[in-house]
């Protein structure tokens, strides 16, 4: 009997599946394996952990895993796909692959199949495979460079337009919530506070501009509009890329933007739709832990 693993190793918390050829028999969690955020003695914790805790319910050893896929966030930088491996093999047995985290998602919602899958949490990125096994990405370069549509990229458009309302004397409930949000007193506290280094985390004022939007606040459902439409825009970059003689092109979503805002999900098919009529949207949601568990189980190219 072989045992495999699929880990999502996303910037705040790690899930992971642990199984056979049959079913799954273990799930873990724990906090964020990033390396980049949370240093390698936390990040091998992170995934020591919720391996442990997968292993347990399966009734096995880690050292008798087979296979282990964990899809994580910078994976397509050599040194960080090098050092995810080294931390897995000293609590794992067995092949190890280090692959992106956009593509553990990829991997659940189409297999290996052709589509688009476009991912918005703290960051953005659009990735896509044709049926040739050509592949292909838009944005995903970091959130001071790119990252549109994000919650992070929502925190600072929220930020900016609620301050040009301010400009112009109309001082928006928006903006009295973001001042809230960071914990400011007044509004030259909150100047402060958002050029101070380091910086706020902006993508944790995402809920705030949910809820002004649900409020009908204009400022924060235009905002959320204008992130659908820039993930629009990465996944027709990837589409005009791999398939520009397709007739039908399946898109797939996931990431907690897209799944909490029904504003940035309309507009994000409205504007796709608006690009290429030859888009089907696929509605089952997106595990990407799954999708690493599969990847596993399938066995490694």
């Amino acid at each position: 009997m072989a045992f495999f693993l699929g880990i999502d190793g996303g910037g705040t918390k790690t899930r992971c599946l642990l199984g056979d050829e049959i079913a799954v028999l273990g799930t873990g969690r724990s906090s964020s394996c990033k390396v980049q955020r949370v240093g390698e003695a936390c990040a091998h914790d992170a995934l020591a952990d919720a391996i442990h805790e997968a292993c347990v319910q399966a009734g096995i050893s880690p050292r008798q895993i087979a296979r282990t896929c964990a899809g994580v966030t910078g994976a397509g930088r050599l040194e960080i796909a090098n050092v995810t491996r080294d931390l897995l093999s000293n609590i794992v047995g067995g092949e190890i692959e280090i692959i992106g985290d956009v593509e553990v998602g990829f991997e659940d919602a189409f297999g290996p199949g052709p589509g688009v899958i476009v991912i918005a949490g703290t960051g953005s990125i659009a990735y896509g495979r044709n049926a040739a096994g050509k592949t292909a990405r838009a944005g995903g370069w970091g959130h001071a460079i790119s990252d549109e549509g994000s919650g992070f990229w929502i925190g600072v458009e929220a930020m900016r337009a609620a301050l040009h309302e301010h400009d112009g004397r109309d001082n928006s409930d928006l903006l009295k919530d973001l001042i809230d949000a960071v914990g400011a007193k007044d509004f030259d506290d909150f100047v402060v506070k958002v050029n101070a280094h380091p910086q706020p985390d902006y993508a944790s004022l995402f809920p705030v501009v949910l809820s002004a939007a649900d409020r009908c606040d204009s400022i924060a459902a235009g905002v959320l509009g204008q992130a659908g439409v820039q993930l629009s825009k990465l996944a027709q970059t990837v589409i005009q890329r791999l398939f520009a003689s397709v007739d039908d092109i399946s898109v797939a979503s996931h990431g907690g933007v897209l799944a909490n805002s029904s504003k940035v999900r309309d507009a994000f098919a409205r504007e796709l739709r608006l690009q290429t009529q030859k888009v089907r949207f696929v509605d089952e949601a997106v595990d990407p832990a799954r999708g690493a568990f599969n990847h596993a189980r399938r066995g490694f190219a």
